[in-house]
């Protein structure tokens, strides 16, 4: 239960906004947003935040990045195939 109270207190913190683009971004897929996704998974892949949603109802299945498939992040809750086609909510890590 700890991954759902992680993803509340996110919304709560960040509003709507970032989990709405990214899902909007997951249904209509735009060439730059999908490689921009998997520039950033190469951050996240290794990260040990990189783990398997425990939530059965939010795994998200990803055809066309399936290393994110089933995926969040501990740190904040965020389904990551999501999290990561959105510029809304930036992670630190994507950076270095």
């Amino acid at each position: 239960m700890q991954s759902f109270s992680k993803k509340l207190i996110t919304l709560a913190k960040d509003g709507m906004k970032p989990l709405s683009v990214g899902f909007e971004n997951f249904k209509n897929p735009k060439e730059e947003v999908e490689e921009l996704a998997k520039e950033r998974l190469f951050h996240c892949i290794n990260c040990k935040e990189f783990i398997e949603e425990p939530i059965d109802f939010l795994k998200v299945e990803d055809k066309r990045i399936p290393e994110l498939s089933n995926k969040m992040c501990d740190e904040c809750g965020c389904t990551l195939s999501y999290k990561l086609r959105q510029s809304i909510k930036i992670c630190d890590k994507w950076q270095k």
